[in-house]
């Protein structure tokens, strides 16, 4: 880029020596002026400098537009900025030397020279350094003080390096500034480029449609030809099915032949291959035929249309009947699409000052203002989703601006947000020639295939508004059906109801349900829990991707098999789909056995699923239920190990608590013999002594009953004297904890103490653990257990177990019986406390109830029946 930047410069600095040389050769030759003010007795001498200075800047800047080579320029040019420095130099060598004003010049041609001659800094600075130097030399040779040199040379420096500096940053600025032309300049050539590319690309795409359409004509052509003949057999006469089948291929040929025909207009307009064909039309006459066509379309929906012309109306003009007829039907049928049923449209027309001024009104959506903007743009729709209400391919609106403008008019929209839209359109009409009628008969060679085409253009329109009444109809299905005996239930959802037919009709041996939109086929799902979905990508309201994720969000749903039909052929949707959990794809168009092929594999596979995931439900219930046994299995031996070794000790326990029990009875006989000054302290002793005895019996008592019950000992045991045995067996974990029962002695439970003590154990390590978590999370606070019973009114008995720990989510709280589940870290419990617990309240027939608050408390009621049984 630089080598580049130095050949822009040097031919810039050729160019501009040329007219540094002339500036140089005029102010030079002006300078006489101040010879003759400050020096009149040397004006002779210093003229004769200034000329012969003035004549060789002129041959030089004449000489270097055609110098070549570069160094040769280089040359030339720092001549023509010596030139003037030695000249000054003299006069001020001739003049007064260091006193002489003239080294202002010297300054002059220093910056001058920057300036047009658009130096390097490298130039800049010598050229600063040879001005010094004949500076000098001129000073020297006149033989003038140094005191008296050193202001102007000091002033001759500073301006030097001034310039210098100035062209460095200068040249740095050039230097961007090229390098930014350079590149807009490369980028224009770009966008020359592909702007090129896509004209290129432009006149293919409309060559390859134009042939694409011509193509398709001809097959088309040979269906609908065939078609109109079969219709008008006799033998296919009563036969519903067949009629049914010819109906769905014409309406959908016209369909695709009233579609090829707009993007072939589109593409004629665009290459100027289709010029007008004018005519002769009645204004009046011509509307309200129009008119009269179009009301069975807007009858069906439910609206009125109506058309106005005025007295000049009636006029007959000479314009395009063809492109005329074109402009007002897609308005008026885009008109009646987007208007409900109860509104109106109304077309008008009137003729002023050769112009036809034409109004299509209506009481629809209407639109915002964002949306006018792009309504005539191609393929444009102002909705663009997969959910759109009104299918189309957004060429109407386009094809009419295009067809306008061939005509030299003018289209023009109003609306307003739910209050409607207007179309105004103006189009040259002028008075038919004189010789009109032999120019029509000329142009009257019409296209074998215009009368498919005439039909093509309402015929569609009379199958959408069908449709509308068919999507009502649809709307009033049952809110409940029985699902029939040995069949399967299949949902059907596609917002074309002949499409909705044609599945129907493949999948006769299935109850069917139909859905016109997504909305609809998720109320339907929800209501009919279909065993099979059949879904169109582009729905409204909701899109079958849409559909699909609320579905497999679906606890009663989310197992039902969904197949995708879409007509797109990009992956993108399909991995969208496959994400959002779709099971199967159909790619429009598609066989019919392909259709009930996929249909049937995915409901043998649904029910095989089904089937292995209530196995799997019926194996893991078995499977819990196992290992509860096990681990209750293992526990009573466990106890039933403990209890035996628990028996051997207690045995060998009783004969040393007796002998001491015996030892403590025999020293009370010696009291009477101890001083009165030490009686107290020896009676305190023993005191001491005999109640730690009686609570090593009790804790052995205590442990001998935990460990030796089984189910089958059942019997009346007092609910205090459990639950203080087992306040006892726990009492380590509660030493820090307030613990408060309040239970009636006389109360009684029937069942097995062990059980019953393992039981309120379990409990008990539970709230202190609880506590103990709620500790660490919040800090230090007084935890508190509270136990107390009651007889309810129906005579059962119920133990409500509360405390103050960290409480059970809501989440956990239907798990918590459930064997293994716990939250606590691993080392610290298996989780079958609890269902332990559970185990054990079953065996008594005893019911659990479960309140908690996170954070707060939790607390348990354990109801036990009246009598033990139930």
């Amino acid at each position: 880029m630089k080598k580049i930047f130095r050949l822009s410069e040097e031919q810039s600095r050729r160019q501009n020596c040329k007219q540094a040389a002339i500036f140089g050769a005029v102010f030079m030759l002006v300078g006489v002026t101040l010879d003759i003010v400050v020096y009149p007795e040397l004006v002779t001498n210093l003229f004769y400098n200034r000329l012969a200075t003035a004549v060789l800047l002129v041959v030089l800047g004449f000489f270097v537009r055609g110098v070549i080579h570069p160094w040769l320029t280089t040359i030339v040019i720092h001549t023509v900025a010596i030139l003037p420095l030695v000249s000054i130099s003299l006069m001020i060598y001739q003049t007064e030397g260091a006193l002489s004003p003239y080294y202002g010049g010297l300054n002059l041609v220093l910056v001058g020279a920057t300036l047009l001659l658009r130096w390097t800094t490298f130039d800049s600075a010598a050229n600063v350094i040879l001005c010094l130097m004949v500076y000098g030399w001129a000073l020297y040779s006149h033989g003038s003080e140094w005191a008296d040199a050193f202001i102007p040379s000091y002033f001759i420096f500073v301006t030097g390096a001034i310039a210098s500096t100035g062209t460095f940053f200068y040249n740095q600025g050039r230097f961007r500034e090229f390098c930014l032309s350079r590149e807009v300049a490369d980028a224009n050539a770009k966008l020359e480029k592909t702007n090129q590319k896509l004209r290129t690309i432009d006149e293919t795409k409309s060559r390859f449609f134009a042939n694409l359409s011509h193509e398709l004509r001809t097959p088309l052509t040979l269906i609908l030809g065939p078609t109109e003949n079969l219709r008008a057999s006799h033998k296919i006469k009563g036969d519903l099915l067949l009629e049914e089948h010819l109906d769905t291929i014409e309406d959908n040929g016209y369909r695709l032949l009233r579609l090829i025909n707009d993007i072939l207009d589109l593409v004629k307009l665009d290459s100027g291959e289709s010029p007008p064909r004018p005519e002769t039309v009645n204004v009046a006459d011509f509307i309200n035929g129009l008119t009269s066509n179009l009301k069975p379309i807007a009858e069906l929906k439910g609206l009125t249309i109506s058309c106005h012309c005025d007295a000049n109306g009636g006029a007959n003009i000479w314009v395009d009947r063809d492109r005329l007829e074109k402009i007002i039907l897609n308005l008026a049928v885009n008109a009646v699409k987007f208007t409900a049923s109860g509104g109106s449209v109304v077309l008008s027309a009137t003729v002023e000052k050769d112009k036809l001024l034409l109004s299509v009104a209506d009481t629809g959506e209407g639109m915002s203002e964002e949306d006018m903007s792009n309504i005539f743009v191609r393929f444009w729709q102002a909705d663009m989703s997969a959910r759109r209400k009104h299918r189309g391919a957004g060429i109407g609106l386009s094809l009419v601006k295009s067809l306008t403008e061939s005509m030299q008019g003018d289209i023009q929209v109003e609306s307003n947000m739910g209050k409607g839209t207007t179309f105004n359109v103006t189009i040259p009409a002028p008075v038919p020639p004189e010789n009109a009628e032999r120019m029509e008969h000329h142009q009257r060679g019409k296209d074998v295939l215009e009368k498919f085409n005439e039909r093509a253009r309402t015929l569609t329109d009379h199958k959408t508004a069908r449709d509308t009444i068919q999507k009502e109809d649809t709307k009033k299905l049952p809110a409940k059906m029985r699902k029939a005996a040995g069949k399967n239930r299949v949902l059907v959802a596609d917002d074309e109801a002949t499409m909705r037919k044609f599945i129907a009709r493949q999948l006769n041996d299935y109850e069917l349900i139909q859905a016109e939109d997504g909305k609809m086929a998720w109320e339907l799902a929800v209501a009919h829990k279909p065993d099979l979905i059949i879904l169109d990508l582009m729905m409204p309201e909701m899109d079958g991707i849409e559909v699909t994720r609320k579905i497999r969000k679906s606890k009663e749903l989310s197992r039902v098999p969904i197949i995708l039909i879409t007509a797109q052929a990009s992956e993108a949707p399909r991995l969208e789909a496959l994400e959002a959990g779709v099971n199967d794809f159909i790619s429009k168009p598609f066989s019919t056995v392909e259709l009930s092929v996929r249909a049937r594999n995915l409901l043998d596979s649904s029910e095989f699923e089904v089937q292995l995931a209530e196995n799997n439900v019926r194996l893991e219930t078995a499977y819990g239920q196992l290992k509860e046994q096990e681990s209750l299995l293992v526990q009573t031996e466990k106890l039933s190990s403990l209890g035996r070794m628990s028996a051997g000790i207690v045995h060998e326990v009783n004969n040393p608590l007796n002998y001491t029990k015996t030892a403590l009875h025999a020293l009370k006989s010696f009291k009477a013999e101890i001083p009165d000054e030490e009686r107290e302290d020896f009676l305190e002793v023993l005191a001491d002594a005999e109640e730690g005895i009686q609570r090593v019996i009790g804790i052995v008592s205590d442990l001998r009953s935990f460990t030796r019950g089984d189910a089958a000992s059942m019997m009346a045991t007092s609910l205090s004297e459990v639950i203080e045995s087992a306040r006892r067996l726990t009492s380590s974990m509660l030493a820090d904890i307030e613990f408060s029962p309040d239970i009636d002695p006389a109360l009684e439970v029937h069942g097995n103490e062990g059980q019953l003590c393992q039981l309120f154990v379990n409990f008990l390590q539970n709230s202190a653990r609880a506590i103990e978590v709620k500790h660490e999370d919040k800090g230090p606070f007084e935890g508190k257990i509270s136990v107390h019973a009651k007889v309810e009114s129906d005579g059962r008995l119920a133990v409500i177990l509360r405390d103050n720990g960290c409480g059970i989510p809501a989440e956990d709280i239907d798990q918590i019986f459930e064997p293994f589940f716990t939250k606590n870290d691993v080392g610290e419990g298996m989780g079958l406390g609890l269902s332990i617990c559970h185990s054990i309240l079953k065996q008594h027939h005893a019911e659990t109830k479960v309140v908690s608050e996170v954070g707060e408390f939790t607390e348990f009621t354990i109801t036990f029946p009246n009598n033990g049984t139930e």
